[in-house]
């Protein structure tokens, strides 16, 4: 009889490791860390949080680019504001560019409003999205003027097109941090380049 009970208790423990496995597997232990399990409404539970899916998210980068019109290097930044409608997704963007600091005042600046549609794909540890469209550009760029013979800041307004590529690693669901790609083109001063961006998402719903 004692060597029943004894070849019983080391069975009966690996049983119940067993069924806890299946359990993690299938999506159940919700404590677990990365572990997810489908909700109502496009919802999810991951790492004991509950977020919704598809949400909107802002990004705000900033990097360098080459001006394609006037040659050179220059520094730029992009902040733009991604919402969504079901497969359909919508970006509204400022996108700047210019030879020093874009904060700062120059006689050389690119400045964009743009409105873009996108698609993206979403998953728990990646962000990726395309977004493009059109843009109101307007700024001033230094070149040689032939008619007062000297280098000189030229003021335009213009219609454009703006591009970007965002690959984000997501920190937590709705924090991350990522690389861009972005172009801007219009008549007079047209640039191209890569940038890091943080990634903020309004995901998150509420602790489990």
């Amino acid at each position: 009889m004692k060597k029943l009970i004894l070849i019983l208790i080391p069975l009966s423990f690996l049983c119940s490791m067993s069924f806890a496995q299946v359990d993690e597997e299938d999506g159940f232990l919700v404590y677990g860390k990365d572990t997810v399990l489908p909700l109502k409404d496009g919802r999810i539970l991951f790492n004991e949080k509950i977020y919704k899916k598809n949400s909107p998210y802002l990004t705000m980068a900033y990097g360098v680019g080459n001006n394609f019109s006037l040659g050179g290097l220059e520094q730029d930044m992009m902040i733009t504001y991604h919402h969504f409608i079901g497969d359909i997704g919508l970006g509204v963007g400022y996108h700047a560019s210019s030879d020093i600091q874009v904060w700062m005042k120059s006689w050389h600046k690119l400045n964009d409003f743009w409105l873009g549609a996108g698609w993206r794909y979403e998953g728990l540890r990646y962000n990726l999205s395309v977004f493009a469209g059109p843009s109101f550009s307007y700024g001033q760029y230094i070149a040689w003027n032939d008619i007062k013979q000297k280098e000189y800041s030229n003021y335009f307004r213009e219609l454009g097109g703006v591009a970007e590529i965002q690959l984000t690693y997501r920190l937590l669901y709705a924090v991350g941090v990522g690389l861009s790609l972005y172009g801007s083109l219009n008549r007079y001063y047209s640039v191209a380049g890569a940038q890091i961006h943080l990634f903020f998402s309004t995901a998150f719903v509420r602790d489990y």
